[in-house]
């Protein structure tokens, strides 16, 4: 009979992937054959920090020689450089090379404080950095993905032109914080995001630029944008942001995020209205994704205006501190439930709990759905949830500190949850108290009053769920023992990701997690 030994070697680096890297340290042993077929895998992604002039790799937390380094080029697709290290890992040239990270926590000073300094050694080590960063970006033009954060040698003009006239098919740019101190830079960098599709651009520090309006982005279709937390001379202004989305034709995904803002710095009505007006003339006609936060965080009124005007079909909507209130349901469920696939609704937008089951009892093809709690009183067994197409849920089932039934509300939310038969995520975790001032109803007392996760309350209702992949109940008052468990690992045969508190769980349970792979972690984060 045919055993593992036996795989054609190229079989071996696909399953591979799927192995973590204690288990294809444990391939290695096995035989030459399996070390040349598996090795290649643990240099897909090398990570590089600084460690008093050495280089460390983080993830095993073993020194990375340079010169084995160079042997392994061929293998590495995804490179990250944490904080300053010496030029030679900045002189590597990588062939298959994918994704591209720097950043530079190491120096504590900005680049223009350190150009400012009289400290020769701050300079030389600017310069240098600047240097490195720049010969890296010109021998690995097959890079897609770039991401730059924090850095303190802020990029020159000639990084930036590196990049737009040598790179083969660049497709994502994440950057954050200072990207160009000079107008010149500025120009270039510009330039350079005209080459991407997809640009993440989070508290930028950036000199002002007269070529931005005078651009296209015509590759653009993912746009993420959030303003800096402190204010400054150099920021990209909300502004700044409405030219650059009209500069983007072919925009189909964006995101406008004023967290960082404080209330007495948020967008003025003009800009919101001008960005409600390009929506009315249709100027981005490809554009069915829209997340916003704190951009209107009031009564909603120009969110509604905004849902009213925009012509296309809606197929995802994130929400994270603005007002959804019964205006903004009104329109959605005339205008947009029947393409809505993505609907996440954060912390302190107001939804309520009858809201919540309005949107699962009338939005048929949602298939990702999050907000904040539903009481489980509310819950009507007489309307069913239409959304038969579900494939993640996160949302938080309280009862009413005054309920005397619970036991009853609960198999009536386990009887709806079994339905839900295509759910491969189900999230129903406390993230964060913000929805205390949404429901009028609300009250302090009810957030430790969630549903009763143990058997005998009708977790075994749930054994519908075969697609099931992740159950998280982090911070919801719950525990869940040695039975539940075991009845996971028995029902759930897909489950690979387990958050929330255990009690009593005996070493047979945590083998049978093992064995199946289930990570376990006591709390998740907000996501």
């Amino acid at each position: 009979m045919a055993g593992i030994l036996d795989l054609p070697e190229e079989i071996r680096p696909f399953i591979g992937k799927f192995l973590d890297t204690k288990a294809i340290q444990a391939c290695l042993l096995v035989n030459r054959s399996f070390r040349r077929s598996f090795e290649p895998i643990l240099w897909q992604k090398v990570v590089i920090r600084s460690l008093k002039s050495n280089a460390i790799s983080e993830k095993n937390h073993v020194f990375v020689d340079v010169s084995a380094l160079r042997t392994r080029t061929l293998d590495v697709h995804n490179y990250v450089i944490h904080d300053s290290v010496a030029s030679e890992f900045y002189q590597l040239s990588f062939p298959h090379l994918r994704r591209l990270q720097l950043t530079d926590e190491g120096l504590n000073l900005s680049s223009r404080t350190a150009k400012n300094k009289d400290n020769d050694f701050l300079t030389r080590k600017y310069q240098r950095q600047v240097t490195d960063q720049t010969q890296l970006i010109r021998l690995n033009p097959t890079t897609r993905t770039l991401i730059i954060a924090s850095l303190a040698a802020t990029p020159d003009a000639e990084f930036w032109e590196t990049i737009y006239s040598t790179w083969v098919n660049p497709q994502i740019l994440h950057a954050t914080g200072p990207v160009a101190w000079t107008e010149e830079a500025a120009n270039a960098f510009w330039k350079a995001c005209t080459r991407f599709s997809e640009l993440s651009l989070l508290s930028l520090t950036i000199e002002s630029s007269p070529i931005l309006s005078t651009l296209t982005f015509p590759r653009v279709r993912h746009l993420n944008l959030q303003t800096p937390s402190i204010v400054q001379s150099r920021w990209l202004k909300p502004q700044d942001h409405l030219v650059l989305m009209k500069a983007c034709p072919q925009l189909k995904h964006l995101t406008w995020d004023a967290t960082a803002l404080s209330p007495s710095q948020t967008f003025a009505p003009a800009l919101l209205s001008e960005f409600r007006q390009a929506i009315e003339q249709n100027h981005w006609p490809y554009l069915d994704s829209l997340e916003f936060c704190r951009l209107y965080n009031k009564l909603g009124k120009e969110l509604v205006l905004l849902l009213q005007a925009f012509p296309n079909p809606l197929t995802a909507l994130r929400l994270k501190n603005c007002t959804f209130n019964s205006r903004v349901l009104t329109v959605l469920k005339d205008k947009k439930f029947e393409s809505l696939k993505i609907l996440k609704i954060y912390a302190n937008c107001g939804i309520t709990s009858k809201a919540t089951l309005d949107i699962l009892t009338s939005c048929p093809n949602i298939e990702v759905f999050r907000s904040t709690h539903i009481y489980a009183g509310d819950i009507d067994p007489s309307k069913p949830w239409v959304c038969k197409r579900l494939r993640s849920l996160t949302v938080c089932f309280i009862h009413r500190e005054t309920a005397s039934n619970r036991a009853v509300l609960d198999l009536q939310v386990y009887a709806q949850l079994a339905k839900m038969t295509d759910l491969t995520r189900l999230d129903l975790g406390q993230y964060s108290m913000g929805y205390t001032t949404s429901d009028p109803e609300f009250h302090l007392m009810d957030a430790m009053n969630t549903l009763d996760l143990r058997l005998k309350a009708g977790l075994g209702q749930l054994s519908t769920l075969t697609k099931l992949r992740f159950f998280g109940y982090a911070n919801s008052f719950q525990v869940t023992g040695q039975a539940e468990i075991l009845w996971m690992m028995e029902n759930w045969k897909e489950l690979r990701t387990l958050i929330g508190q255990l009690d009593g769980i005996e070493r047979s349970a945590l083998r049978a997690m093992e064995a199946r792979g289930v990570e376990y972690r006591l709390c998740g984060r907000n996501i």
